[in-house]
Order: C-alpha cells, then sequence, then structure tokens
C-alpha cells in the first residue's frame, strides 16, 4: 500500500474498509505493506530481533483495535508508524532507563545513499556521531533511513511539512559528514 496520489488514497481507504469488515485479504494486504518497514524501525530502536518482533506484532495488534477509529487525515502510514513509535516508547519506558533509549542506535543507517557519503569511514565512527544526535535528529534518521518513508510520509507522521522533514534531514546529514571530515582532519 504504497501511495502517493488521490487514486491511491481511495485504494488504501476501500482497503481499510474491506479490512474493517473482516475481509482476510485485506488484512494481509496491510500487514504486507507495513511488516517489514515497522520491523526495521523497530529493529534500529532496541538492536535485537527478538524484542524487534514483539513490538512489531504489538504495533499491528494496537493497529487492528484502532482500525475503527481510524480517520483520513493524512497517510495511514503516517498513522500506522504513530502507532510503532508509541509502542517503541512504551518499551522503552517499561524496560530501559531513558539513557537507554538514547543509547539504542542499532546500526539505524544501512542504505546505499549513506554508505556512499561515508564509504571511506567506518560505522563504528558514524554510529558514535550518531548517539551526539538528538532524540529528534535519529528519529528523522530512521525513518527515512530505516523505515525508508518518504519525506511526505515523515512530515505528516512528525506533523511538518514535506520540505521541513527534507530539510532537517539535509541538515542533519550535513552535519554528520561535516564532522566526519573533521575527525579525519
Amino acid at each position: 500500500m504504497e501511495h502517493e496520489g488521490p487514486r491511491q488514497v481511495e485504494i488504501e481507504l476501500t482497503t481499510i474498509q474491506r479490512a474493517l469488515a473482516g475481509e482476510e485479504a485485506a488484512l494481509a494486504q496491510i500487514y504486507d505493506a507495513y511488516a517489514r518497514p515497522i520491523y526495521r524501525y523497530h529493529y534500529s530502536r532496541v538492536g535485537n530481533a527478538a524484542d524487534a518482533e514483539d513490538l512489531t506484532s504489538q504495533t499491528f495488534i494496537a493497529a487492528l483495535e484502532a482500525l475503527p477509529r481510524y480517520q483520513h487525515r493524512g497517510r495511514f502510514t503516517a498513522w500506522m508508524f504513530q502507532i510503532a513509535r508509541n509502542k517503541a516508547m512504551d518499551h522503552f519506558r517499561k524496560n530501559h532507563s531513558m539513557s537507554d533509549m538514547t543509547d539504542s542506535v542499532a546500526d539505524p543507517i544501512q542504505t546505499d545513499a549513506i554508505e556512499a557519503i561515508y564509504q571511506n569511514e567506518s560505522r563504528a565512527r558514524l554510529r558514535t556521531l550518531m548517539r551526539l544526535l538528538d532524540d529528534d535528529e535519529r528519529e528523522l534518521l530512521r525513518l527515512r533511513f530505516t523505515a525508508e518513508l518518504s519525506f511526505v510520509q515523515i512530515g505528516q507522521l512528525l506533523g511538518r511539512s514535506e520540505d521541513a522533514a527534507r530539510k532537517s534531514i539535509r541538515r542533519i546529514l550535513d552535519r554528520l559528514a561535516l564532522q566526519m571530515e573533521a575527525q579525519n582532519a
């Protein structure tokens, strides 16, 4: 259910209505569309497969329970990832201190774009620099590169415009690049 354009929104809403009517194929379609990116997002937060799988399951259970209350005010993707973010926060509140939450940078950036920028740098150095980012900055990078959300989806999820999401991520990446260069000097 990757969406852009009015026709895709219509398809998305139809799928949601079918899921609400109990149609298993529609529920499977939603799961297939979101399970992998939500798992990757959770894994980037908690750093282990078992917890990421549990959080992914909890996300889908919560989404299924909340689906009758879903109101189309933006992309369904943003709604799903808001549930995922809430489940991750609940997990850290129950199982870890807040410092654990900020230290949980489990190799969040594994994309060709970032690797091209930092191909001569070690991942350990990048992870160290990632820990210096604030929570909001790390979250933006997780949503973009781990969950592979579009700038539109990130903007909707965080209550920002597409352009603001794009510029924020660009500034963070530029700052990381400068810090990497400074370490090489």
